[in-house]
Formats: C-alpha cells, sequence, structure tokens
C-alpha cells in the first residue's frame, strides 16, 4: 500500500504538471504574440515612412514642374518684352521671389563701383528673399541695367 504522502503527492503531480505545461505555453503563447505585434507595428512604420517619402517627391516634383512652368512664361514675357523695346537685354526667373525678371539697358550714366558696392554690405544677416533682391540691385547697378519684375 502506498503511504498517504505518495497518494497525495500522485494526485497532485497531474494537476501540477499541468499547470506548468499551461504556463510554459502560454509564456510561448505570449512571446509569439508580441513578437507579431512588434512586427505588424514596424511594418506599419515602414509603411508610414514610405508613404511620406512618396508624398514629399510629389510635392518636389510638382514644384519642380511649376518653376519649368514659370521659366517658360518668363521666356514669353521676355519675347514679347524684346519685341516691343529695343533696349532689352537679358531676363530671369527667381525662384525665391516666384517672379520673372526682364532687364533693360539703362539710358542713364553709369554709377561708380564703389556706389554699386555699397548695395550689397551686411547682407549676411538677411533674408533670402531680400538678399536676392539686393543682389538684382546690385547686378542692374554694375551693367547699368534697370529690371521689371512681372
Amino acid at each position: 500500500m502506498k503511504s498517504d504522502t505518495t497518494k497525495k503527492i500522485s494526485k497532485l503531480t497531474l494537476p501540477f504538471t499541468i499547470l506548468i505545461a499551461s504556463l510554459v505555453l502560454g509564456g510561448f503563447f505570449y512571446a509569439s504574440q508580441v513578437n507579431k505585434q512588434r512586427s505588424i507595428e514596424r511594418q506599419q512604420e515602414i509603411k508610414l515612412q514610405d508613404d511620406r517619402r512618396i508624398q514629399e517627391a510629389k510635392v518636389e516634383q510638382e514644384k519642380k514642374e511649376y518653376v519649368a512652368r514659370r521659366k517658360n512664361e518668363c521666356y514669353g514675357l521676355y519675347e514679347k518684352e524684346r519685341d516691343k523695346w529695343n533696349n532689352v537685354k537679358d531676363f530671369g526667373y527667381s525662384e525665391v521671389r516666384d517672379v520673372c525678371i526682364v532687364k533693360y539697358k539703362s539710358s542713364e550714366p553709369a554709377r561708380s563701383k564703389e556706389d554699386c558696392e555699397k548695395i550689397i554690405k551686411n547682407t549676411s544677416e538677411m533674408s533670402e528673399e531680400l538678399r536676392d533682391i539686393i543682389f538684382e540691385a546690385y547686378s542692374d547697378c554694375s551693367e547699368n541695367w534697370f529690371s521689371k519684375q512681372f
């Protein structure tokens, strides 16, 4: 005959084994689900990054197309002005200010180099748009031209 202790141990062995097995299987299942969730989150993050890159590329392409269109329009304006006036010398498109600039030879006497250089002093602390305007004025001064914006 088995002793009472042995009987008690044998009665508890099966539930204890089931409990341990359940904990081990539960742990594996939990770890698997956590890993799966992390994988899904990584895939979602990668998709969001791809979507952002695609959107940024689309915006950049639209900007390039806009600039190309504006440059083409600017050239058309230049040709019209050149047909009208004999002093039309050059043209350019400023992306910073989004304007077409047509340059004309001035009938005014040319200014000295020193006068023109006074225009561009202390431009490093200015906004990009203001620097663009100032360098345009300096260029006009040094070439003895004047500009019209369209």
